[in-house]
This record gives structure tokens, C-alpha cells and sequence, in this order.
């Protein structure tokens, strides 16, 4: 009997009676039992989802979603090449590097909260010398970034309404990087950079690479307020509307239709550039059209999968306005010259085949969990929050100030991000902390730091001395 007819001989096949054919759920739990017990061993592929549906006597669509939950568990990795492939938990796992002891529990840091990449990796790792492109690994790249790059980055930025051309497309290391070379390309044009009153601290580390000043604009629940950003625009010189319309850092708003409209006619109208920074846009599962489809002509488009997928990825991508990529590709040029090749190619291979939306929709999964145990743990509390944000962001009561509560957190082994962190100036801000729920590395540490907090919260202000 060979291989492949002996794994068949696990499943039942068609029944011959009335018996009730297998939920998705139990059609998931047998295959996880075939996989952990070696009936599927590691690297070997599960059937092809219409032959074990035929096989069985049920649904396709049955097969496929509980396929769909043997990927979210991470004992299978997806691919269109090689078909369902099993890890079975026993691939070579990499320890993930958990908090440091001595310095408590992190949770500022912006990374998955999964360990998928790793796994995933070791698989992609193994296959990489049969792509064709792998031979390009060892030359130099252009400043823009290789044609299959590029297309790969327009199709991870695709969003409803915007389906950015490959030619406006350059490839950078990592958002940050993305954000230097749209400074770069406005340096010439005077002006301040409008952004939200609390905004992307690495906005605030250019400003004094680049002698820009940042003035803030107050928003709501809904993102930027219209009559302020109008205001400014037309009292101030302005350079650029810096925004981040999906999950704003740190206050987790996400801009409404209405206002992104109102926005892309402001800018339009006063002749001020739009930079887009979205980067937690993909975590969405609906999302509305970005600016940069509704104000194209004026808009830098950033995303990155560092964040999303893994910090080790480092890979960035922005979508600028027509004809100014080459000026953008400057910066890439002149700071690494280019991304590294080997990024860049496990990047292009899991946009095309489909991994990174199996690695995005695992990662929403752990979310929602995290966000239950911080709402359950955090009760009564007044936090802005959602599902699939990988922070959330905790106001805090009288008497306490951000900073105050930073530190007493911190001194109880707890780090969180103050808003004076996010600030961009020294006006009276909202006293509020952002908490990654995804920089926890394990639940029980996420649990563990979030009690911390809670008994941080009831307790009062308390100064902190140092040992002299």
C-alpha cells in the first residue's frame, strides 16, 4: 500500500447509511489527531480538498474551513504550489525571545503576536533555491526596487479603490524607511506638517533631520477635524497632511469615509501634499478606501510588513504620486541603496501565494483573544479599542498623569507607552497610555502585565526615588 493510499485509510470514507456527515469542526479534530498521532508527518501534504470531499460525501466548502482551522493552529501551512503541507507543531521552531526578566514585561513594541512567521519560514527557507529568482539574491537591486517586487508591494497595498501602479511603487526597509523618502522628496517645499495632536513618534524623529515643525490638529472619534485642518491650511504654510487612517498610534481611530473625503478636498484645494501611513490597514477586514484613491495625485501610500508579519522581515512599501518614484528610489539610494534581496523575495513569494493572508488571519485570531482577556481584565476602565488592533489605548482617571503612570508601571515591571510619548507638542494632551497586547510574548505574560496595570490603576500617584 503506498503512502498516499495509507493516509487515505485515516479518514472515512462515504457513507452508505444515513449517518450524519462530519461537521467542519469534527473533520478538523480528526485531521488533527491524524497529524499529531504521524498518520500525516511533518512536510507531507494533507488531499487536495475536492478529492477528500468527494471521498467523504461532503461539502467542499466543509473540507476548506476545516483545513482553514488546522492553518489558524499552525499545523498546517497553506500554499497554491504545494497544496496544504503539514507542520504538525514539530517543524524546527525557534524560540521565540520572551520578556527579559529583569526588565519586566514589554508592551510598547508593535510585532505579531504569533509565532506563524517562524514556522512559515523554515518552510520557505528550505524551497527558496527552486524560485528563479533566487539567483538574484547575490546582485544589486535597483533603488526602486526589483518589477516583482514592486508588483508584490501593489498587491499587498491593493485596498478598495486603489490598486497602485508598480511603476509609482518603491521597496524600502521597513515604513520608517518609507517615511525618510517622502521627507526626502518634499525637501524644497516650505512649510509645516499637520498630524493628530498625538501622532507616530517616528514622525517626530524626522522633524529635526529634516527642519520641518509639526503642528497638531485636533480629532475625534471620526479622525482630523475638517474646520481645524481647513484653518491651518489656509493661516499656515503647509507642506504635507501626515495621517494614520486606520488604527491611529496611539488612539486606535479609524478615519471615517466622510472625512478622508473632507481631507483629500482640503489638501486639493490648498495645494498640500497627503502621507498616508498605513500600516495596520491590513488587518482590517473592512476597509474603506484610502486617500490615496480618492486624492492620488497628491498622495505617498506607506505600508510595511514589519509590523504585521515580523520586525526580521523589514520590508516596506510606498506608492507615491505619478512620476515621483525615482525621487522617493533618491532616498533608498543613498541611505542602503536597497533592501536586502533575500526579504524581498520571501516577501514577493508569501504575497503570491497567499501565506501572508493565512499569517494575517492567524494573527487577527490571537488578537481578538488578547483583547478579550484585556476588556475582561481591564473592566470598567476607559479604553479605545478593536479586535484586530494589535494596541489599545488606556485613559486614565484623576489624579493620574501619563507619565506618572508610566513609571509607577514601570517599577512594578510593567513598560507602556505615555502619551507624552506621541505628542507633538507641549500643550495639555490627553492623559492616556498606549499597551501593546501583541508585544506581550506569551498569554500568560499578557495576563501577568495587564493585573499589573489594573493594581497600578487603584493605587494612587507614588514618587519614585532613586538609591542616592
Amino acid at each position: 500500500m503506498s503512502k498516499h493510499e495509507d493516509h487515505h485509510s485515516a479518514l472515512p470514507l462515504r457513507s452508505t447509511g444515513p449517518a450524519k456527515p462530519f461537521t467542519y469542526q469534527e473533520l478538523a479534530n480528526k485531521l488533527e489527531a491524524d497529524i499529531r498521532s504521524g498518520v500525516y508527518p511533518p512536510g507531507s501534504c494533507l488531499p487536495a480538498q475536492r478529492q477528500l470531499a468527494e471521498e467523504m460525501g461532503i461539502n467542499v466548502s466543509t473540507v476548506s474551513r476545516s483545513y482553514r482551522e488546522l492553518q489558524l493552529s499552525g499545523l498546517v501551512i497553506g500554499s497554491k504550489r504545494r497544496g496544504s503541507m503539514v507542520t504538525g507543531g514539530a517543524m524546527p521552531h525557534v524560540a521565540v525571545a520572551g520578556p527579559s526578566q529583569p526588565n519586566g514585561i514589554d508592551l510598547t513594541v508593535n510585532r505579531p503576536a504569533t509565532r506563524d512567521y517562524l514556522n512559515q519560514l523554515a518552510l520557505t527557507m528550505a524551497d527558496l533555491p527552486k524560485d528563479p529568482r533566487f539567483v538574484e539574491l547575490q546582485e544589486y537591486q535597483p533603488p526602486q526596487g526589483p518589477l516583482w517586487a514592486r508588483v508584490a508591494g501593489a498587491k499587498w497595498m491593493a485596498a478598495p479603490g486603489f490598486e497602485p501602479n508598480p511603476d509609482n511603487v518603491v521597496v524600502t526597509s521597513g515604513a520608517q524607511h518609507a517615511l525618510y523618502a517622502v521627507m526626502n522628496s518634499l525637501m524644497g517645499i516650505d512649510g509645516v506638517i499637520l498630524a493628530d495632536r498625538l501622532t507616530y513618534y517616528g514622525l517626530k524623529a524626522l522633524a529635526p533631520v529634516f527642519h520641518f515643525e509639526i503642528v497638531g490638529v485636533t480629532s475625534d472619534a471620526q479622525g482630523m477635524l475638517p474646520e481645524v485642518l481647513e484653518r491651518e491650511c489656509a493661516t499656515r504654510k503647509v507642506k504635507a497632511i501626515f495621517t494614520v487612517p486606520n488604527f491611529q498610534n496611539p488612539t486606535v481611530v479609524v478615519m471615517s469615509l466622510e472625512r478622508r473625503a473632507a481631507l483629500a478636498e482640503i489638501a486639493r484645494r490648498h495645494d498640500v501634499q497627503i502621507i498616508e501611513d498605513d500600516v495596520y490597514g491590513p488587518l482590517l477586514d473592512q476597509r474603506l478606501p484610502p486617500l490615496a484613491s480618492l486624492c492620488p495625485e497628491r498622495t505617498y501610500h506607506i505600508s510595511s510588513t514589519s509590523k504585521l508579519l515580523a520586525p526580521g522581515l523589514r520590508l516596506g512599501f510606498l506608492a507615491t504620486p505619478p512620476h515621483r518614484a525615482a525621487i522617493a528610489a533618491e532616498a533608498v539610494r543613498t541611505t542602503s541603496w536597497m533592501p536586502a534581496p533575500i526579504s524581498m523575495l520571501i516577501a514577493s513569494l508569501w504575497i503570491e501565494d497567499g501565506v501572508t493572508a493565512q499569517l494575517l488571519a492567524a494573527q487577527r485570531k490571537e488578537l481578538k483573544y488578547r483583547h478579550d482577556l484585556a476588556r475582561g481584565l481591564l473592566k470598567g476602565a476607559q479604553i479605545s479599542s478593536d479586535p484586530a488592533c494589535m494596541f489599545i489605548w488606556l485613559i486614565l482617571p484623576a489624579p493620574w498623569r501619563a507619565d506618572d503612570f508610566a513609571a509607577n508601571a514601570k517599577a512594578r515591571g510593567v513598560s507602556v507607552m505615555p502619551a507624552s510619548a506621541f505628542a507633538v507638542d507641549r500643550s495639555e494632551s490627553e492623559h492616556g497610555v498606549r499597551i501593546n497586547l501583541s508585544s506581550a510574548s506569551s498569554r500568560e505574560d499578557l495576563i501577568v502585565a495587564l493585573k499589573i496595570l489594573v493594581e497600578t490603576l487603584n493605587d494612587r500617584p507614588r514618587a519614585l526615588y532613586g538609591n542616592a
